[in-house]
């Protein structure tokens, strides 16, 4: 009979180790969102981002200095905001850099340059598209083919861009050709920037359209590299800033999971132990000691036989037989090893 119950707790045991596991997923129509899974949504890069910090991924649906931004760690991901920046979060995201924190901010014509401004910064966002003489299907997508940052670099041939802007008053990592032309000034620009902040790091992308779904293909590689440059767990995404965002969708998705023979290995002992306490006899040992420790705890006379205290404990609602037979056992010995 025991040989069934140990057999019964290794089924269960490997089923719950193996059986599919439902998550609940949440989607959005709203562009750059990470939970949108149309083509203007950003949720192939929030995926990778995912691998990249751990799991460790936070949407953000609040004013930062309700989330208590300046006090957490890690990286904040501004994508595409087109929604104003109070000073109170503007005062959270100081806080945040100072504290080591890091803040991507990826903007074209949006309010990025609030956040800038606020920080103190000499940096901005154009608010102007540019052209250039490289580019992949008409002049509304340039191409980048210098990049400065060798890790950024590694297996790129260029980042193709989607009606971009660029950068004014900072040096950067990447850059447009020499002939790119901003309304009527034809320059190198940056696209692509990072700045110090206290003991953290402001890193500046001037097209956020890079990063989305209907361009995560032509750019894989690249986003790839920004992902190991940029970000370290936890990333906290700005979702509250995008001023059509919802949640419009809730479904499931199914996780399969397979055991390894590490994990296996594990079950078998946590049975393995569960049958060694029992068939010592500890098991009853303690089952023993806690009736003992019972009847001195509840109050009887002196010499009271223990039917009686059966009685009373049958009184309070516990089953009368079982308790008397787990008195016989204990003075048979037969769950001790003593009696037969």
């Amino acid at each position: 009979m025991r040989r069934v119950v140990y057999a019964v707790l290794l089924v269960v045991g490997l089923f719950l180790v193996i059986a599919p596991l439902s998550i609940p997923v949440f989607t959005s129509n709203t562009p750059f969102s990470v939970l949108n899974t149309g083509w203007d949504g950003c949720s192939r890069f929030g995926k990778l981002l995912y691998g990249t910090a751990d799991g460790k991924i936070v949407p953000v649906f609040s004013p930062f200095d309700s989330f208590g931004l300046s006090g957490k760690r890690g990286t904040l991901l501004i994508i595409g905001p087109d929604m104003g920046y109070s000073s109170a979060e503007i005062d959270e995201i100081r806080e945040f850099l100072k504290n080591g924190g890091t803040l991507v901010l990826m903007d074209d014509f949006g309010t990025g340059n609030e956040i800038l401004v606020g920080l103190g910064l000499s940096a901005r966002f154009s608010g102007k598209p540019y052209r250039d003489v490289f580019y992949y299907k008409n002049e509304n997508f340039p191409v980048l083919v210098r990049i400065l940052d060798p890790a950024l670099a590694q297996n790129v041939s260029g980042v193709i861009l989607n009606v971009p802007s660029v950068l004014q008053g900072v040096g950067g990592e990447i850059y447009t050709s020499k002939v790119a032309v901003v309304g009527s000034d034809f320059s190198q620009y940056p696209v692509m920037a990072e700045v110090g902040y206290g003991e953290g790091r402001v890193i500046l992308f001037s097209d956020p359209s890079v990063f989305i779904n209907d361009m995560y293909g032509l750019n894989e590689n690249f986003i790839r590299n920004f992902a190991d440059y940029a970000f370290s767990g936890p990333v906290y995404i700005d979702e509250a800033h995008h001023s059509n965002f919802n949640l419009y969708q809730r479904g499931y998705i199914t996780v399969r999971r397979s055991a390894d023979s590490e994990t296996i290995f594990y079950v078998f002992l946590f049975v393995a132990l569960i049958a060694l306490f029992v068939e010592s006899g500890l098991a009853w040992l303690v089952v023993e000691k806690t009736l003992a420790l019972v009847s001195r705890l509840l109050p009887s006379e002196a010499g009271e036989p223990v039917e009686a205290v059966v009685r009373r404990l049958s009184e309070r609602g516990y089953r009368e037989d079982i308790l008397l037979k787990m008195v016989r056992e204990i003075e048979t010995g037969r769950k001790l090893g003593g009696g037969k």
